[in-house]
């Protein structure tokens, strides 16, 4: 996941786009698992690790809403006015994500329709 997150937000990253996640730390969890990744950045070098309570904020969403946020398919706003996506803590930082990840998806958009992500 570090290698993708590295690569998709390299220039984001050059350009200064993720300073207000310096130092700061933004839980992710897929709400049909039982863990989560926390994403973080420091010295200019994001790292992931897994999430304890120590987090700024935290984001949550079922597997198909973060899949489509990831993959630029669907909108984060709409996501989270659906009630799919939930922002805790300092939900100003996890908007923040939400809109830069809203801005260079994670993942490219597959060349052939997936089932299950077209409805809701």
């Amino acid at each position: 996941m570090l290698p993708l997150l590295n690569q998709r937000l390299a220039a984001p990253l050059r350009q200064g786009e993720l300073h207000f996640l310096e130092g700061r730390t933004v839980s992710i969890t897929v709400a049909e698992l039982p863990w989560a990744l926390k994403l973080g950045l420091d010295n200019g070098t994001l790292w992931l690790d897994w999430a304890d309570e120590g987090v700024d904020a935290r984001m949550t969403g079922d597997a198909r809403a973060l899949l489509k946020m990831a993959s630029g398919s669907a909108d984060g706003d709409a996501l989270f006015f659906q009630r799919r996506l939930a922002m805790e803590g300092d939900t100003e930082l996890a908007m923040e994500l939400k809109s830069l990840l809203g801005r260079y998806p994670l993942l490219p958009t597959p060349p052939f329709s997936l089932p299950g992500l077209t409805g809701r």
